[in-house]
């Protein structure tokens, strides 16, 4: 371990995958603000806000420290996840276990005491789901794509039920499409690192022919999923017709980018297909807040 303060930080920061344990929160944060716009049952909490935001980001800084634990050996195969703290050893793994299981009681502590059980449970379910079983099935299946997109789906559910206190239609239609978008930029990053991935023996493209017409299908047939179940809070009365105005032309923009890799079956049009995705969550959550 670095005596550096600032390198010591640097490399915890690169353990919990910072940015993109951000980026969960954030989608978190989202699930608990469309909750108090729609349901009406309380004003905005702050003290329910923080602790979306900190027991979310407890929870995923561990399931993410979990997952380089479980994956050193595979880490240090590949070009992209080489140089990890704990692939280079400098976080020891006891180091690494201990400060995953601090933050995951802290994750589930915070998320008990500032919103409520079931946002707790949800949040260490979550975590199991992703360290323990997504994890391990990445080198044994297609499959675990679909494994992972469970617990990849359950922050939005955190914060909806943070404000809703309960698990319900709306808060599920927060899971679908969160659910269903994970596919096209989850496969469209796998088509990009197919063969860093396969030097560590990970199969994550949905068939085992790897960059293909077969693949790059079902990347088309999730997207139209993604727009099916993007349109629903419509029906559900939790948003007006105007947020069409956002599913259809952000899903169409999706399917597009999907067409396109499936006639070039480029790794330039799964670039463009991931960063398209990118910006649809964040865009879609406006969405249901402002229509």
């Amino acid at each position: 371990m670095s005596a550096n303060p600032s390198k010591l930080l640097k490399d915890y920061l690169e353990l919990i995958k910072f940015r993109l344990t951000a980026s969960v929160v954030g989608s978190a944060l989202f699930g608990y603000l469309v909750a108090v716009k729609v349901l009406h049952t309380h004003d905005f909490s702050m003290v329910k806000a923080l602790g979306v935001v900190l027991g979310g980001f407890f929870t995923v800084a561990a399931s993410n420290g979990l997952n380089q634990l479980i994956e050193k050996e595979q880490d240090s195969l590949m070009k992209r996840t080489s140089a990890r703290p704990i692939a280079m050893g400098r976080i020891s793994e006891a180091e690494a276990r201990l400060f995953c299981l601090l933050s995951a009681f802290a994750g589930f502590a915070i998320l008990w005491i500032a919103c409520n059980p079931l946002s707790a449970w949800l949040g260490l379910i979550s975590l199991v789901l992703y360290a323990f079983l997504y994890t391990p099935l990445k080198g044994v299946t297609p499959l675990s794509v679909l494994v992972g997109a469970f617990p990849g789906a359950l922050p939005p559910l955190i914060g909806w039920t943070a404000g809703s206190y309960e698990l319900d239609a709306m808060g599920l239609t927060l899971f679908g499409f969160q659910f269903f978008w994970q596919f096209p930029h989850f496969w469209s990053i796998a088509w990009m690192l197919h063969d860093d991935y396969q030097a560590a023996g990970y199969w994550l493209l949905p068939t085992p022919h790897g960059r293909s017409k077969n693949s790059s299908l079902q990347i088309i047939v999730y997207s139209v999923l993604l727009i099916a179940v993007s349109i629903m809070p419509i029906s559900l009365g939790m948003v007006n017709n105007w947020f069409l105005l956002f599913a259809l032309p952000l899903g169409g923009l999706i399917l597009f980018r999907a067409f396109r890799l499936h006639s070039s079956l480029e790794t330039a049009d799964a670039r463009k297909l991931m960063f398209t995705t990118l910006f649809y969550s964040p865009l879609m959550f406006i969405g249901l807040l402002i229509c």
